[in-house]
């Protein structure tokens, strides 16, 4: 008499988490984009013989996160769902920056923030914007950056400039963004080589 219960519990139990596996299926793997490689000539100007130190910029939420950002309206931010950068904004941008100024050639040595290698200058700022807009139904990559190039020894700054790109997405699905915000990403690289290249 006393096993029929134990069996029923037994039995109501496996039931049940036959129940939780169907109620909560396994979520499906995201798609993770990376920004590609930047794409600038080498320079044929002569070196600059100085060691410049290319610092992360900083950035806030939602801007520093690996989320893709999206602006379906003017006050309103969400993020593509089930997609996502591959590293931080601020991160990739760093990174895509130190890759720029080392294809490009005019700077000698180009260094990250994390290097222990003595620097004569950085080059630091503020990532402000990094996301699609919507413009007349259409996606367009929007990036700002907020640069300053600062003399390492006597901490003054050289030179300071606002980036501002632009670049329409082909298409509205997050493929087409991702490649936009790389396309984007170059510009944005070609434009500050050139600035802090003229300006060293």
């Amino acid at each position: 008499m006393t096993a029929t219960p134990m069996r029923l519990l037994i039995t109501t139990m496996a039931m049940l988490s036959l129940a939780a596996c169907t109620i909560f299926p396994d979520r499906p793997a995201h798609q993770i984009f990376q920004l590609p490689a930047p794409e600038l000539q080498a320079s044929p100007a002569a070196g600059i013989d100085s060691v410049l130190r290319v610092s992360t910029p900083l950035a806030v939420a939602p801007v520093d996160s690996t989320r893709i950002l999206v602006k379906p309206e003017a006050h309103e931010i969400q993020a593509y769902q089930g997609a996502r950068w591959s590293n931080r904004a601020p991160v990739m941008i760093g990174n895509h920056l130190v890759e720029a100024f080392r294809q490009d050639g005019r700077l000698k040595t180009v260094v990250r923030d994390t290097s222990a290698v003595r620097s004569d200058m950085a080059l630091m700022g503020d990532l402000t914007r990094f996301q699609a807009e919507y413009e007349d139904g259409n996606p367009v990559i929007h990036l700002q950056l907020d640069l300053q190039l600062v003399d390492e020894r006597s901490r003054e700054t050289i030179a300071s400039k606002r980036f501002t790109i632009s670049h329409p997405a082909g298409e509205a699905s997050v493929e087409s963004v991702a490649e936009a915000f790389g396309r984007a990403s170059n510009e944005l690289a070609r434009q500050v080589v050139s600035w802090a290249a003229d300006e060293l």
